[in-house]
């Protein structure tokens, strides 16, 4: 693991930095690792992939895991927004749309956070996330990691993506508050209001209860909230009711988010009964959108192209999703505001390709 150079760097200061080169000769001694596209030539290092088609998808800054068969894994990408810490793939609900299904934990995963974040030592970091899984399973493993982070970057902004059912302990919910700044923002899952619909879509009974235990918790001890909302053909024509039930319930969270549905994981093995193009719940999702903004109440809309959108809710939709899985449709070349809209997840098993317009004017 190390950071990606494309130029020469002094000798004293390649210990941790993986050059990326034409071709590999007796400049690259001292480097951790070498990368080239060129053939393999009679220059020796211990750890050099060559042939690397992608290589020039790497940029400075970059923070890379090389494996032994010569798979190069983006861990921290320089130029992006959407950079994330990993702690562990283990989680407490088998959401029937999650993207990447759970499984059983490996400490490596934290171990290698921890080593992203020594990498990371000395930059100047606005935004990460740090996600799953489910981060809070691993307790006070995780409290740690994030105290961390927050001495290595006290300016960054944190977004935690959970479930929100750990924080229905309020022992821990407290242990955690304690250690969280206002730079920290708790982001929970919740896909309905009502307690067995969201239980059937996060795969787990008695789910609905601990995460509203949790949100509740959270807010009690002063933390910042958003709260998420992935629509499904299941919740989708219940939207403008659920903003209803946030506006009475959960009144005091920094922001609401309604999100597109990534079809991937679990999601593409159960697309038949769950997608829906956002085509056909653009008006409630309006309709849901305009409830919260007209009560003073901050809402987006992620993962939703603005082609796809109602008018009126244009305004409201972000550039959310990450940028090493976003991508246009040849289409979206004519459109006006394509440098606003979120586009599609490149992993996605399909799109609705014959709804996307080109939009002619500004948002």
């Amino acid at each position: 693991m190390g950071i990606i150079a494309t130029q020469p760097r002094p000798v004293y200061a390649r210990r941790n930095i993986i050059l990326v080169t034409e071709r590999l000769d007796g400049s690259s001694i001292g480097y951790k690792a070498c990368i080239t596209s060129g053939k393999r030539g009679c220059f020796f290092h211990p750890d050099h992939i060559y042939a690397c088609h992608a290589a020039h998808t790497l940029h400075d800054g970059d923070i890379v895991r090389m494996e032994p068969d010569g798979t190069i894994d983006v861990l921290w990408e320089s130029s992006s927004h959407h950079n994330a810490f990993m702690l562990t793939e283990a989680c407490n609900c088998r959401c029937v749309m999650c993207p990447q299904p759970p499984r059983e934990h490996e400490p490596q995963r934290l171990r290698e956070s921890y080593a992203v974040l020594d990498l990371l030592k000395g930059e100047q970091i606005e935004q990460f996330c740090i996600t799953g899984g489910e981060p809070t399973l691993l307790g006070d493993a995780f409290t740690e990691f994030l105290a961390a982070c927050i001495a290595a970057h006290p300016e960054a902004s944190i977004d935690i993506l959970t479930n929100g059912k750990a924080f229905s302990d309020r022992k821990f919910t407290r242990k955690v508050a304690q250690t969280a700044t206002q730079n920290v923002c708790f982001c929970v899952s919740l896909h309905s209001d009502v307690d067995t619909l969201h239980d059937f879509l996060v795969g787990s009974q008695g789910s609905y209860a601990k995460t509203s235990q949790g949100i509740y918790n959270l807010a009690e001890y002063g933390c910042k909230l958003e709260i998420r909302h992935v629509i499904n053909v299941c919740n989708a024509k219940y939207l403008h009711r659920f903003s209803e039930h946030i506006y009475n319930y959960y009144p005091f969270c920094s922001h609401y988010a309604f999100m597109g549905m990534e079809l991937y994981g679990k999601a593409a093995e159960n697309w038949e009964n769950l997608d829906i193009s956002p085509l056909e719940y653009r008006q409630e999702l309006c309709d849901a959108v305009l409830c919260l903004h007209r009560r003073a109440l901050p809402v987006s809309i992620y993962n939703v192209p603005l082609c796809l959108c109602a008018p009126e809710a244009r305004k409201f939709c972000r550039q959310s999703i990450s940028s090493w899985k976003n991508v246009y449709l040849p289409q979206c070349r004519e459109c006006a505001v394509r440098q606003q809209c979120a586009g599609f997840f490149a992993t996605s098993i399909r799109v609705p390709v014959h709804h996307i317009q080109p939009i002619r004017g500004e948002v």
